[in-house]
């Protein structure tokens, strides 16, 4: 088993279990998106037959993969940021701008939950054209990653209020 992070250390059991299940569940549709690619090019290019669910196969493993893993395998502060200013500003000055930050980011995503809603409800009536799944399913993974994110730069504001706020700058 790998050696657990500091964080991950903190966790409390349950909490660790569902991170780990994510990962799973990430490495899984990694997996899925890397292997249709792969009996993509071997039927196309080996067998001169294309077959055309392993695109859309690729395709929706891929989108759910990027989703999945910016909503619950990477760690709202590991994701990319432009810190050039961030960086040289005093630990207090750090701690308004990631204030500022986390409040428009959940200003923001709430913002976008009903709209994101309403393009699902949209896109019921609407299948993929080889797996004839419904589209729905294939981007709700979106509204997983908004309602996630939200929910990751609310308990960051929160711990930016406590006395232990250092650790979250």
């Amino acid at each position: 088993m790998n050696e657990l992070t500091a964080s991950e250390r903190r966790m409390p059991t349950w909490l660790r279990i569902l991170k780990e299940g994510a990962d799973l569940i990430g490495v899984l549709l990694f997996t899925t998106a890397f292997l249709g690619f792969i009996v993509q090019i071997f039927f196309r290019y080996v067998v001169n037959r294309p077959i055309l669910w392993t695109e859309e196969v690729t395709m929706i493993a891929f989108v759910w993969t990027v989703f999945w893993s910016a909503a619950f395998i990477v760690n709202l502060r590991e994701h990319v940021s432009f810190d050039v200013v961030y960086e040289v500003v005093s630990p207090q000055m750090k701690r308004m701008m990631a204030i500022f930050s986390m409040v428009v980011l959940i200003g923001t995503f709430l913002l976008l939950m009903p709209a994101t809603w309403d393009y699902l409800e949209f896109l019921l009536r609407r299948r993929s054209p080889v797996l004839r799944i419904p589209m729905t399913w294939i981007y709700a993974c979106y509204l997983l990653f908004v309602v996630n994110f939200t929910i990751q730069a609310a308990v960051r504001l929160w711990r930016l209020f406590t006395p232990d706020w250092a650790k979250q700058i």
